[in-house]
């Protein structure tokens, strides 16, 4: 099953932490992975609209508009939930939802940024 070196290393690196694997293309999903409890609380309808606003990630347009080279990750943290999403190409890629306790130096981190940026 492609993906599934994926889901494996995942599992293996934070175990229960892993919410879900998420591939897209074109505009269709292949979910590679969705722990039971967020399976019952996930709708597809739901999976489809957090991946249309992922997808313009994919395209040229994102890397043109940040002059650093080719866009590897982003991280987007959620009180919920940790979303790294990995563009493979126009409408490709990605998406791995975590729980926000796997990534506690940047939870720590951003934490602090905001306490500075509402102390200004």
């Amino acid at each position: 099953m492609p993906g599934a070196d994926l889901v494996q290393y995942l599992r293996d690196r934070v175990g229960n932490a892993l919410r879900g694997v998420i591939r897209y293309h074109q505009g269709t999903a292949d979910v590679l992975y969705l722990r039971d409890d967020v399976r019952e609380v996930r709708l597809q309808s739901q999976i489809d609209r957090m991946l249309s606003r992922l997808e313009p990630e994919s395209h040229s347009a994102e890397e043109e508009a940040f002059p650093f080279g080719d866009l590897y990750v982003t991280v987007r943290r959620f009180e919920k939930a940790i979303i790294m999403h990995f563009p493979t190409g126009n409408n490709r890629g990605v998406a791995v939802s975590l729980e926000p306790e796997t990534a506690h130096n940047l939870n720590t981190f951003t934490t602090e940024c905001l306490q500075q940026i509402h102390d200004e």
